[in-house]
């Protein structure tokens, strides 16, 4: 069977895919019986979808994440589609993952080639000699190269962290000419580095997802960790130049929250916070124009990442 996307399907039809199970949950209906409410997704999007009448041994064996493989029929909801489970099985399945994962549309080899350029553009010694050794691991520009910037906020797909890293620095690099008081090189390296702790943050084998040292320690830490252990390779790296640069990776989020433990308190702080925000805030509105499946509404649906709707007229 030729596979049909999410993003192809039409109420009517019948399915048998392997999907990536985004979230799920188990809900009561009618006289005490269970159903489990699901999104599915493959690299087209995500789709609602319901097994009803679920017994205990079908909730275990579902999950909350990882790849399932789907039979049901699609049906319509209230103006979305949503798909009828009718049978599902959670073996080790063969996947691929151009099927299964969004990719970045931009040209991975071109945005690690533009990335490259960048460091060599810069003129500190111990900061450019610090970004060389972070290129010059191949693993972790591996992991560049593939990972996600997000599970579901902002560049979302696999590549999207490569995506992200180098758009914010393209920012920095403009904000430095408007703004030539900046410190140039640790604006820049502050660009790259400020979601480098996202590599130990999230894992992408079969769904997109916070592994555990994720959630233990988080991204902002982990990338202070990780810019300290390639520091250390460089002898007499300035004190103060990696404090201002661990600084700008734990304040970037611009809040205190449990994630954050620190608010911008230089300049360069400052403009990578705003400059993260305007791409991943950018980016997750054209993910919510391109996801509506609405079009006789010039709205989409309810954005929790803008907390409102947002106008598509137009668009």
């Amino acid at each position: 069977m030729v596979r049909r996307y999410i993003s192809e399907l039409r109420p009517g039809e019948q399915v048998d895919a392997v999907f990536r199970l985004h979230s799920r949950e188990v809900r009561s209906y009618g006289n005490g019986k269970l159903s489990i409410r699901a999104q599915l997704a493959d690299k087209s999007g995500s789709l609602p979808a319901v097994l009803w009448d679920a017994n205990p041994e079908q909730i275990e064996s579902f999950g909350k994440e990882g790849l399932l493989r789907i039979k049901g029929v699609v049906g319509e909801y209230e103006k979305t589609i949503q798909l009828k489970i009718l049978d599902f099985s959670r073996e080790e399945l063969f996947f691929n993952l151009e099927e299964l994962f969004p990719w970045t549309k931009e040209d991975v080899k071109a945005l690690k080639s533009e990335l490259e350029g960048i460091v060599n553009s810069l003129t500190d010694p111990f900061i450019s000699q610090l970004l060389k050794l972070f290129l010059r691991d191949e693993d972790l520009l591996r992991k560049l190269s593939m990972g996600p910037a997000s599970v579901s906020y902002h560049h979302a797909y696999l590549g999207g962290l490569l995506e992200h890293t180098v758009t914010v620095a393209r920012l920095a690099i403009q904000t430095s000419k408007l703004y030539p008081n900046l410190d140039r090189d640790l604006l820049v390296a502050g660009a790259i580095l400020h979601d480098i702790g996202k590599l130990r943050e999230l894992s992408y084998q079969s769904s997109f997802y916070y592994t555990d040292h994720g959630r233990l320690v988080g991204h902002l830490v982990s990338g202070v960790l990780m810019v300290e252990e390639k520091a250390a390779q460089i002898k007499g790296f300035p004190q103060e130049r990696l404090d201002l640069l661990r600084h700008i990776i734990l304040s970037h989020h611009g809040e205190t929250d449990p994630n954050s433990p620190r608010v911008p308190m230089t300049a360069e702080a400052l403009a990578i916070h705003h400059l993260d925000n305007l791409d991943a805030k950018l980016q997750g509105y054209q993910r919510a124009l391109a996801e509506d499946r609405d079009p006789e509404s010039h709205w989409t649906d309810f954005q929790k990442m803008f907390g409102t709707w947002l106008y598509k007229k137009g668009k």
